[in-house]
């Protein structure tokens, strides 16, 4: 039997149904000239109700709307909390564009695969996973790698890349 509150449920739905027209000042429910203050009291109250990991018994619908949901949440911190994207994402906005654009602007895009990790746990393995293989230590590259892929809350590339090293890196061992 699960706790669920079926109204929540409701509403994640809803909000997913317009995530796509929200800006991120509507999304954080704070004003577009906030300090940082308020827009991180904002997020860390948001984003406690939609953390995936508070939500793992919902159904499948609503456990993909919250996902998508708090990274739009994150998303928006990230970019409310810099100056320079703030700025560029208010220019964007003024003209009608709700999320920040890459195109035409800074690109403020992820610049390594790595940086897609989500969760921090799973990025530190990762971390000790690649510090393990540079250190031609198979078999804590093997344990990190796989504790970084059983952190990550969905399938992350850069986790599948270097799980692929490291085990060629371990099957060209095996063949000295």
């Amino acid at each position: 039997m699960t706790d669920r509150d079926p109204d929540f449920d409701a509403y994640v739905l809803k909000i997913y149904e317009v995530l796509d027209k929200l800006d991120y000042y509507r999304l954080l429910g704070v004003d577009k000239d906030a300090r940082m203050p308020q827009i991180k009291k904002a997020f860390f109250s948001i984003a406690a109700k939609f953390h995936p990991d508070r939500n793992l018994d919902a159904d499948p619908k609503v456990k993909a709307a919250i996902y998508n949901i708090f990274k739009r949440l994150n998303e928006a911190y990230r970019v409310l909390g810099d100056h320079d994207k703030r700025t560029a994402y208010n220019k964007g906005l003024d003209a009608g564009e709700v999320r920040l654009q890459h195109e035409g602007r800074r690109n403020f895009a992820k610049k390594n695969l790595e940086d897609t990790i989500i969760s921090k746990e799973a990025y530190q393995f990762f971390v000790q996973a690649r510090d393990a293989l540079a250190a031609d230590n198979m078999m804590n590259a093997e344990l990190y790698i796989q504790l970084a892929g059983n952190k990550e809350i969905n399938s992350n590339e850069a986790i599948t890349s270097l799980a692929a090293q490291i085990q060629a890196a371990k099957e060209a061992k095996k063949k000295l």
